[in-house]
């Protein structure tokens, strides 16, 4: 499977609307649709205060987005806690329905303290997590209400969506247990911007390890990583951008202490110091030369799908159109 590239947008935005991000945005998409860019996704987030990064509400954006582009478009990831399974179902399938079938899914679980606020405590375990994607299926498949362990639904959604068994799954995660999920639940795995290269490695191994376990064919197998992106002409200008824009990304998650090294979470680091600790490992920076050459070792590892977020933390959009160009022009060809 040869490697393709989507775009992942952040929408929220201190004393920015949403309808402002739109036409923000608006020319980004229509590069990105130029140039035969594989999907557009967006995160989903719970802030308690106004801050870039994930909108609460990705569906709705993403309805009002769909007839802006060709492109597929999914969530990155939905945050299973916050929602009930019934009406994530019905949710999904209208904009299934209102996509003419270009819906992906994706879903993880998020901080801890997310299920407690919505009234959720056991959504955090894994059995509950599963349920959720079962009765998706379910629900998806036409069936008339799901029966578990932990969740009970009476009756159907009463319509289908596009896609024949629903939308696909793409399952996101740290540990084997995520793994697993994915080859029992979804039909693709998903790694987080938090996540090293090294660790996306590791889960795409364990994914497809687990499909094989369960009879799957791992060779048609989906692994995804979201990956801050930032293409320009000169590499100077690229890590001078960067250090600013996806260091801020960095530092939220560092100040959360999600997937970073002791040294660096809660440390107070700067965002250019995080920039250049984590370049490498979790960053598509620079020409695109440089690029090719960081996404080849992606492919080389297994990695089928980058989703480039080329907007982090309010970097003006014209910058992000500049990396879809370069990326449409000369990084995506070389993986067709």
């Amino acid at each position: 499977m040869s490697l393709t590239f989507g775009l992942v947008l952040d929408f929220a935005a201190p004393n920015v609307t949403l309808e402002e991000q739109l036409k923000r945005y608006r020319p980004i998409i229509e590069a990105a649709d130029r140039h035969g860019f594989h999907s557009v996704t967006m995160g989903e987030g719970y802030s308690t205060a106004p801050q870039w990064g994930h909108t609460p509400a990705p569906f709705l954006v993403l309805a009002a987005l769909a007839p802006m582009t060709r492109m597929k478009i999914g969530s990155g990831v939905t945050l299973l806690p916050a929602w009930n399974p019934l009406k994530l179902a019905y949710d999904t399938t209208v904009l299934d329905q209102l996509s003419g079938g270009r819906l992906i899914v994706g879903v993880g679980l998020g901080a801890p303290d997310l299920g407690p606020r919505y009234g959720h405590p056991q959504a955090r375990k894994s059995g509950y997590t599963d349920e959720m994607l079962a009765a998706l299926k379910a629900l998806w498949s036409g069936a008339d209400g799901y029966e578990g362990r932990y969740i009970t639904i009476d009756g159907g959604i009463g319509l289908p969506p596009i896609q024949p068994g629903g939308p696909p799954i793409w399952v996101g995660g740290s540990v084997q247990r995520s793994a697993d999920r994915a080859a029992e639940y979804g039909d693709g795995y998903i790694g987080s911007t938090s996540q090293s290269f090294d660790a996306v490695v590791q889960q795409g191994e364990r994914y497809r390890a687990a499909l094989q376990a369960r009879g799957k064919d791992s060779r048609t197998a989906i692994v995804a990583s979201n990956r801050l992106t930032l293409v320009a002409e000169t590499e100077a200008e690229a890590r001078a951008l960067a250090e600013p824009y996806c260091g801020e990304v960095l530092s939220f998650y560092a100040n959360r202490g999600a997937q970073m090294p002791e040294e660096y979470v809660r440390k107070g680091k700067s965002p250019a110091e995080l920039f250049n600790a984590f370049d490498e490992t979790r960053c598509l920076v620079g020409t695109p030369d440089n690029v090719i050459e960081r996404a080849r070792r992606y492919e080389q590892a297994g990695v089928t799908h980058i989703m480039a977020r080329i907007t982090p933390h309010g970097i003006p959009p014209e910058h992000a159109v500049r990396t879809v160009e370069l990326l449409g022009k000369h990084v995506l060809p070389e993986f067709r």
